[in-house]
């Protein structure tokens, strides 16, 4: 399942859209539902067995898919260059929140098993704020969780008349510049992906267009030019004609009184 295309339509394995699913819609419900039966001091068995559960199949998850994907896939990269890398952040928090939260509730769960054995010093007082505590870190758990879901596996937009998958890369791996990858394409960790050269006639072919738009708009705002100084010129030389011949008019009005 760790290599078998998900069910969600994205571009995670199965095994992750099965622990997205298992976390929305099992696991957070199921912490919620531990947290309403201790406000209704519904403790044995309900709050009880309930937390006993999540506690043990969180375990399982860790072990089987966080615990690996984060050595393997996140750890290695974890670097000055690649520190501020989104695909790093995330799931740094997820594992500090969510190891402080697994924590917490396998001791809370230990205690609720065996607290008439255990002695005084280990038992926390107000137990009420570490249950509480341990429920505000699990949620923002499966929240970033789920944004490191998105992040890693939803598809972009790659056409506006189409959808087309993203390309998957986990962090660390490596696309040449100029290059483009296929879509659907999936990048493993400290990779370099299959890359096709861009096509530089289709660049040639625009650049030639843009420079030949250029050249029409500049031939056009010339012939502007020059029709509006044709225009300026003519006027002048229609006032100046009238000038001269008022002044022709004039001076034979006064020959004529002469």
């Amino acid at each position: 399942m760790t290599e078998t295309a998900g069910f969600l339509g994205t571009g995670a394995t199965m095994l992750s859209d099965i622990v997205i699913v298992i976390y929305l819609f099992c696991m957070l419900p199921g912490m919620l539902l531990g947290f309403f039966f201790a406000r209704r001091k519904m403790f044995v068995p309900h709050h009880k067995i309930t937390m006993t559960v999540i506690v043990i199949i969180n375990w399982v998850l860790i072990a089987i898919l966080m615990f690996g994907s984060y050595r393997d896939g996140v750890l290695p990269y974890l670097t000055a260059e690649l520190a501020g890398d989104v695909r790093v952040i995330l799931p740094t928090l997820h594992a500090i929140t969510g190891g402080l939260a697994q924590l917490l509730a396998t001791y809370l769960v230990f205690r609720m098993w065996f607290e008439k054995v255990l002695p005084s010093w280990i038992m926390v007082k107000r137990i009420k704020r570490y249950m509480r505590l341990t429920l505000t870190l699990w949620i923002i758990t499966v929240l970033l969780g789920a944004l490191i879901y998105l992040v890693w596996y939803i598809p972009k937009s790659q056409d506006s008349s189409a959808i087309l998958p993203a390309v998957t890369a986990e962090p660390g791996a490596t696309v040449e510049p100029g290059a483009t990858v296929e879509p659907g394409a999936t990048v493993e960790p400290g990779t370099t992906p299959e890359i096709t050269p861009v096509d530089t006639a289709v660049g040639d072919d625009h650049n030639a267009a843009r420079d030949a738009a250029r050249a029409t708009e500049d031939a056009a705002e010339d012939a502007t030019k020059d029709a509006e100084d044709a225009a300026k010129d003519s006027a002048k030389a229609t006032e100046d004609a009238a000038k001269d011949a008022a002044k022709a008019t004039e001076d034979a009005s006064k020959q004529g009184d002469d």
